[in-house]
């Protein structure tokens, strides 16, 4: 089958900003991209007013988290934790979930989230989750999503106690087995649409002999790691006193300072670590929204300033890919006190062609000749748009998730016109809440959510036992 796209503007990072092309879309690839109108019989999609772009790349994702987590972590008020909300809340929680979750409340809440990411315009995430949560494989492939999945490891999952410290509990299933074997089952290779990685959750967690067992396996498959680094002080402090060295130096040394390596956060290295991601040719993947609902903002403008391989995820905060290039965006202008802190061109770079290449595909993040047609369209027809003097500007500026009118992966139509056409969204979404708020009401009773937080639940949270 042949698509012929007639957007009014086309832009990839290396094309730049197109007028006047058409973008024919054959067999899972871009055909061409031709000056004006080719008189090739095939179907067409014409829109005057849209911008044509490569789909958003969500670099560090925890998609089940997001309507975990919604609402709960917000709004912290003093009190309400004993201490990090990761180890006091966040992680607790989850592991709830991973506990009284089955196979099909776990794929219909995962469904849910991933359907969310792509009606902001993301055809591709890594992402990042228990080994049980596994379900979410196999729904992102249903969608037709591109996903790398990278599973956590852990030597000694972190914990809190009620007065706040930080507690380590060694375990001897690190997750190393049951990734293999989930590789076995859906990795699809370095070209596929579905790939496995490892993902160890930290460098405090994870003994040197895991990080370097997770190393070679990686080599050995040709596949990706992703680890938090540098994203807290308890996580620096506790490598620092068992190693002697900084996260990312440990990190380094391990073997996992390298191309095919995402490190999550980064919000607390130095101008001497992230020159040395930069150096390594490791990529980095910032969350802004993820700290900025803690009262942080994460240092984006050093990172431009290094020249490290910048990447945007949305961690699990709204999954809104858009919204998250726009914080970005705002952010580094404010840190840099500069109105040219990543430009539009320069963000969506980093959510598209860098993001793509920071996963070993030099076929993503284009919109050329030979790219693979993962592609996003949004309407600048509307008033919030109108007139449009440069679009890339009034998409991160003014841009909507709700203007984006078509979305594919590999040439096939996952959402056109507005409308998922992959999935029963109202269905899905019926079934994703179900599912969570179960876990909520679980939670609740256990004592994983605190009974200052849980005293403000919009749902009736039934036997919910007072905070340990």
């Amino acid at each position: 089958m042949t698509l012929i796209i007639e957007a009014g503007w086309v832009w990839d990072a290396e094309g730049g900003l197109r007028t006047g092309h058409s973008v024919i879309v054959q067999d899972g690839v871009v055909a061409d991209v031709v000056a004006g109108s080719p008189t090739l019989e095939a179907e067409r999609i014409v829109a005057p007013d849209a911008l044509l772009l490569p789909g958003f790349i969500n670099l560090h994702n925890h998609a089940l988290s997001a309507p975990l987590f919604r609402g709960l972590a917000d709004d912290i008020a003093p009190g309400d934790l004993p201490g990090h909300i990761v180890y006091a809340l966040l992680m607790p929680l989850g592991d709830v979930a991973a506990q009284v979750m089955t196979e099909e409340e776990i794929g219909d809440a995962a469904e849910m989230a991933l359907l969310e990411g792509l009606r902001s315009g993301t055809t591709g995430l890594l992402d990042v989750f228990r080994n049980a949560q596994w379900p979410l494989i196999e729904r992102a492939k249903r969608l037709g999503l591109r996903s790398w999945s990278c599973p956590y490891l852990f030597s000694a999952p972190v914990g809190m106690t009620p007065d706040g410290r930080p507690t380590y509990s060694p375990t001897a299933d690190t997750g190393f087995e049951a990734i293999l074997q989930l590789f076995d089952r859906f990795d699809e290779g370095r070209r596929g649409l579905t790939r496995v990685g490892f993902g160890p959750h930290g460098p405090d967690s994870c003994t040197p002999d895991l990080l370097r067992a997770i190393d070679r396996a990686a080599r050995e498959r040709d596949t990706i790691v992703s680890i938090h680094a540098a994203q807290n002080l308890i996580e620096i402090e506790k490598v620092q006193a068992a190693h002697g060295k900084g996260s990312i130096a440990h990190i380094r040394d391990m073997g996992l300072l390298r191309p095919g390596v995402v490190l999550a956060h980064g919000m607390f290295a130095t101008d001497a670590e992230m020159a040395a991601i930069a150096e390594s040719g490791a990529a980095l993947a910032s969350c802004p929204l993820a700290f900025a609902r803690s009262g942080r903002f994460v240092p984006l403008a050093r990172m431009e300033a290094a020249g490290l391989r910048l990447g945007i995820g949305t961690d699990g905060v709204t999954l809104d890919m858009l919204h998250e290039i726009r914080t970005a965006s705002v952010f580094a202008k404010v840190q840099s006190g500069t109105p040219h802190g990543l430009t539009a061109p320069r963000i969506l770079r980093a959510a598209t062609r860098d993001a793509a290449l920071a996963l070993g595909r030099d076929d993503l993040g284009l919109v050329a000749k030979g790219a693979r047609a993962d592609l996003v369209m949004f309407d600048l027809g509307s008033s919030r748009y109108q007139p449009v003097w440069d679009p890339l500007k009034s998409l991160i500026t003014n841009g909507s998730a709700a203007d984006l009118s078509l979305a594919m992966v590999e040439g096939r139509v996952l959402l056109r016109d507005g409308r998922v056409t992959v999935a029963d969204e109202a269905g899905v979404t019926r079934r994703g809440r179900t599912a969570i708020e179960r876990v909520w009401r679980e939670a609740a009773r256990r004592g994983a959510i605190p009974a200052s937080i849980a005293a403000r639940a919009a749902i009736p949270l039934h036997g919910a036992a007072s905070s340990p």
